[in-house]
């Protein structure tokens, strides 16, 4: 008997591959065999997906070094944790827009006319990708005295903090504007800060920083953050006019 996903030699009574790891499937496709896979990958308690969710909070450096150290099999991939979440979140975007009717671009703070730009999230998913590597390139740069993550490293804890983050939001949000009529721009500033402060939380354990060096980190990597975004939003909308998706009147205020 060969391993069907590696092509190793195994016994027959091998239930899996000592070579890669696969579970040997004898049975043939059916629904129940296929649902007591699913049952045990997504809702057993010990899988990976829920250690890594629970773990990212209570040892949240152990599992971003034992990724970068070599142990692949312990936690789920930063790769598809944040492909899980960016998905959740989609889906989040989704009810807020088409079912709760919420406005995602509105700005309650000021009188000022803002055409509503929630279309911008069709693309939300490739652009977590994209910024993905802007985050990393920040945090980077603010623990380059530290030398202990290099870059690629940091794409790596910062993946796994900000698909940590993104399950929570898709947690929060779901019921909180499902039942109350809350500005989704002031929940998103106040969301901001509070992703900040767990994601230096994790590099200040992983660093060894203290609480006023880390706070210190955080608060250059907040003012960071904020022109980033807004050169982020300043290109969207460059890019909306250009393609006719809105124009400049939408931005002139009403009489």
């Amino acid at each position: 008997m060969v391993c069907k996903n590696c092509d190793s030699s195994l016994r027959s009574d091998f239930s899996y591959c000592p070579n890669c790891g696969a579970k040997v499937i004898r049975n043939r496709l059916t629904i129940k065999n296929i649902w007591q896979d699913l049952s045990f990958q997504v809702f057993n308690l010990d899988n990976t997906l829920l250690k890594t969710f629970r773990h990212l909070f209570t040892s949240p450096e152990k599992v971003v070094e034992s990724f970068v150290s070599g142990t692949r099999k312990k936690y789920m991939n930063p790769i598809s944790y944040f492909a899980i979440a960016i998905t959740l979140s989609g889906l989040l975007f989704f009810v807020l827009r088409r079912i709760y009717e919420v406005n995602l671009t509105g700005n309650s703070l000021t009188n000022a006319n803002t055409p509503n730009l929630d279309f911008i999230f069709d693309y939300q998913g490739l652009l977590s990708y994209l910024i993905m590597p802007i985050y990393a390139l920040l945090t980077w740069l603010l623990f380059l005295d530290k030398n202990k993550l290099n870059y690629t490293e940091h794409l790596v804890a910062n993946s796994y903090t900000t698909a940590q983050a993104s399950f929570v939001q898709v947690m929060i949000c779901l019921p909180l504007f499902g039942l109350f009529k809350i500005p989704y721009d002031i929940f998103n500033w106040l969301f901001l800060v509070l992703i900040v402060i767990y994601q230096f939380i994790v590099f200040g354990r992983i660093h060894g920083t203290s609480i006023m060096n880390t706070f210190l980190r955080g608060l250059a990597y907040l003012f960071l953050m904020v022109f980033v975004m807004l050169g982020i939003g300043v290109l969207i909308i460059s890019l909306m006019l250009l393609v006719g998706k809105v124009n400049i009147q939408d931005f002139a205020p009403k009489p």
